[in-house]
């Protein structure tokens, strides 16, 4: 019987281990071609101003992770695609470190039978893999949380552990300003009521504490003085603080309502191991206050859920830092009844599998989505728009920041939630008024464009011209038999004939008087006037520095281009 068991468990690591080499291979194909979200965007951009030292220019914050490595990593790159790739196979490393976090905080050995349960578990947890390799704070405060709680809770250290938690109490708020919320009551418990493990008395413990946040805010003020960020983090701090204000509040069961669909078994076992502590405080009042048994971990997920419950933007990426504490929780009250140390080995084996169903089903049907949303067309349109511009002096605008290579049209060069009602009260410029000062050659259209007054939108509509719904650039098309074209931004353009929304070559038109050559030619500043056969509707295309003919980019959807709330 022991052997069968013995052989039991040993099949059951060796599938393990290899559908988590599985899962390997298929995270780092998500990390490279899976649909890029606006927030990366919009993070890569910021750096890339921080890298080039154009902060001045451009809006941006310079949170800690933004500095170091990820600056110069962004900042040397020359390809948009590249810094986009090159970022998400970073933060891929990240979501593994994360991974393994996870694994270890249920508190048993990583090569063991639970331990390898574990983190198979912690690999296949469905929201995980809808945010957890993108570019964006919410995993490294996941990062940070994580290591506080292995060295607080799980892993005992004495006097190191509470200077790691005192170094990153200081540190995560430099991540994310909203760190604190998670950070600070966190290192509060653990202050107050430090787990017996650390065998140390609770006074060396506080002064230990104390000198790992002296210690970090001496790494903070050196980074920031290295770098020369620290005003333009104040500045971000200040302006997120102010835009705030006018957040717009979303309901939380924008991101509550896919966990059922999810991770079903979690969320189950983890409600059920939530009574399950409620009961033993009520009838063991005193003695159930204490590390010992599923308490630490209840009031650790609930505390994550209240967070959640009271953040006014709850996105469903914020679940990144929910559903890990759902899982500590789940593992932690579930594991006893799978780990083969009854007799009836038999009902554990249909146990095991049964669970394994209800987690392992939901993940298996969520894939599809990701291997459908790829950022194909997303780095087709990067690339074309690089193509038809020049870094040194021309602009590209798609209210994302997808191209962090080229400049934008202004400091407020993004449209979000935050900044909408300041564009539409006029208290900074609108897109159409940077538009003028700063013509954009190409513009990339998503959701985030559609956010514009509909005067923008109009301005556009007259001063661009569609090569694609998603892909617009500078020109227009005249009237049947041609008329004058106004040239606010100099460089090499295309005139077409305009058919039935086909660009098709023109033939016998004049400009100034002059034959018109179907080759790319050089307009500058001012009206030019345009010729040609009365039944005939000639256009006027941006083509750019080094292009001989128009791009081929089908019909295009601005409104797929981007996955709100993936």
């Amino acid at each position: 019987m022991k052997r069968n068991m013995l052989n039991r468990i040993r099949f059951i690591q060796c599938g393990i281990l290899l559908s988590l080499l599985s899962l390997l291979g298929l995270s780092v194909h998500l990390a490279l071609h899976r649909i890029f979200q606006v927030d990366e965007a919009q993070n890569l951009f910021m750096i890339r101003m921080l890298a080039t030292h154009q902060s001045d220019l451009y809006f941006t914050n310079a949170l800690l992770w933004m500095l170091g490595p990820m600056s110069w990593l962004v900042g040397t790159l020359t390809e948009s695609v590249k810094i986009f790739d090159w970022a998400r196979l970073l933060f891929l490393g990240v979501y593994l470190l994360n991974i393994v976090l996870l694994a270890l905080n249920v508190g048993r050995k990583m090569m063991s039978y639970p331990g390898l349960l574990a983190l198979f578990g912690a690999a296949t947890l469905a929201p995980l893999w809808d945010y957890g390799f993108e570019v964006r704070h919410d995993n490294l405060i996941l990062t940070g949380l994580l290591l506080m709680w292995w060295l607080g809770r799980v892993s005992p250290l004495g006097r190191w552990s509470y200077f790691g938690l005192g170094f990153l109490s200081i540190l995560m708020p430099f991540v994310s300003f909203k760190a604190i919320a998670y950070s600070a009551p966190l290192s509060l418990v653990f202050l107050l009521f430090p787990p017996p493990g650390h065998k140390v008395h609770q006074s060396i413990l506080v002064k230990t504490w104390i000198l790992g946040t002296i210690a970090s805010a001496a790494a903070v003020v050196m980074a920031y003085q290295f770098s020369s960020a620290g005003p333009v983090f104040l500045a971000g701090i200040k302006a997120g603080l102010t835009s705030g204000t006018n957040v717009i509040r979303f309901d939380p069961i924008i991101a509550l309502d896919r966990l059922p669909l999810q991770i079903p078994l979690i969320e189950g076992l983890a409600v059920l191991a939530v009574a399950w502590v409620l009961i033993k405080v009520l009838s063991d009042q005193k003695e159930a206050f204490t590390w010992d048994g599923l308490l630490p971990e209840a009031l650790l997920c609930l505390g994550s859920f209240a967070l959640l419950l009271i953040n006014p933007t709850p996105y469903p990426y914020n679940l990144v830092n929910l559903v890990p504490f759902a899982y500590l929780l789940a593992f932690r009250f579930a594991a006893p009844f799978v780990e083969f140390k009854y007799e009836n080995h038999q009902f554990q084996t249909r146990l095991l599998g049964l669970m394994f169903f209800l987690h392992i089903t939901p993940f298996i049907l969520a894939m599809p989505r990701h291997l459908e949303y790829t950022n194909d067309r997303q780095k087709i349109l990067i690339q074309t728009a690089e193509a038809m511009t020049d870094p040194r002096m021309d602009r590209v605008y798609d209210a994302v920041g997808m191209l962090p290579t080229r400049a934008s049209i202004g400091f407020n060069w993004y449209n979000h939630s935050l900044n909408r009602a300041a564009f539409a009260n006029g208290t900074i410029p609108s897109v159409s008024a940077m538009l003028t000062e700063h013509p954009a050659s190409v513009i990339i259209r998503s959701y985030r464009t559609e956010m514009m007054s509909n005067s923008d939108k109009e301005f556009i509509r007259t001063h661009y011209i569609a090569i694609a719904d998603d892909f617009w650039v500078l020109g227009r098309t005249l009237a049947l038999g041609g008329g004058d074209y106004t040239v606010s931004h100099s460089g090499r353009y295309m005139v077409q004939q305009f058919d039935r929304g086909r660009f098709l070559p023109l033939r016998d038109a004049l400009m100034a008087g002059k034959p018109i050559s179907e080759e790319p030619i050089e307009l500058n500043l001012g009206t030019v006037q345009i010729q040609c056969a009365p039944n005939v509707q000639p256009a006027v295309v941006w083509i750019g520095p080094s292009l001989k003919t128009l791009p081929v980019l089908g019909k295009g959807n601005h409104s797929n281009l981007f996955r709100n709330f993936y």
